[in-house]
């Protein structure tokens, strides 16, 4: 499994990646953001480890130039920050995880497991957090739209109704494909699809608009 390893810290990211290697991943590095961008242009990795404070433009908007040219590359936000609005900023911009430096290696490694599994990666200790953001809690929507139709989910399909309702109980795409009884593949077609009709980014941000817009509550009811 091929990784592209994305902090300005040497020595962190020559450690980081002697760990990473040690669980199987063929490290790539890259120390600014010229680096990254020309890595992945050369060659896309499975999953990209940014992080967050980098010098210069910062990891949120090589994050931003990275899903402008792939929306589907998983990419994985490594930080010391525990912000919330930190958080909340690396998932509306399309970020697949959120991980924090002085995690224990297991937590790193089974964050990135989820992340290709494609799931969702947040630190334990912020789960509190995103569930509170999930449930339309104290959160502020930075960067959301001044105003939205009346039924923002009109444009779904009910099969793509159904998926997105798997994707806000953090199921994989093959969990999803089982339960349907369809491919992988055609579920992550319906989530492209999903995600480009709601305007957002990752699965994470269309899974807390669709808890937060009442979605759940009306496909129960």
């Amino acid at each position: 499994m091929r990784l592209l390893l994305v902090d300005d810290h040497t020595l962190l990211r020559v450690a980081l990646g002697d760990m990473l290697s040690q669980h199987g991943y063929q490290v790539e590095h890259a120390g600014t953001e010229i680096e990254a961008l020309s890595a992945l242009a050369k060659s896309p990795p499975d999953v990209v480890l940014l992080d967050l404070r980098m010098p210069g433009s910062g990891g949120l908007e090589v994050l931003k130039r990275i899903r402008s040219r792939d929306s589907e590359l998983p990419v994985v936000m490594l930080t010391s920050s525990d912000e919330e609005r930190d958080l909340l900023q690396a998932l509306q911009a399309g970020a697949n995880g959120y991980l924090v430096k002085d995690a224990e290696p297991a937590e790193l490694i089974q964050g990135l497991e989820k992340v290709l599994a494609g799931q969702t990666a947040v630190a334990s200790r912020l789960t509190d957090t995103l569930v509170q953001m999930m449930a339309g809690g104290r959160s502020q929507r930075e960067g959301a739209e001044a105003s939205r139709p009346p039924d923002p989910f009109a444009a779904l399909t009910p099969r793509e109704r159904e998926i997105l309702m798997h994707v806000a109980r953090a199921e994989s795409n093959k969990v999803i494909a089982r339960e349907l009884g369809v491919s992988d593949g055609t579920v992550k077609l319906h989530i492209k699809s999903i995600l480009r009709k709601l305007g957002v980014k990752s699965r994470v941000e269309a899974a807390v608009k669709a808890v937060d817009l009442g979605l759940t509550r009306r496909e129960k009811g």
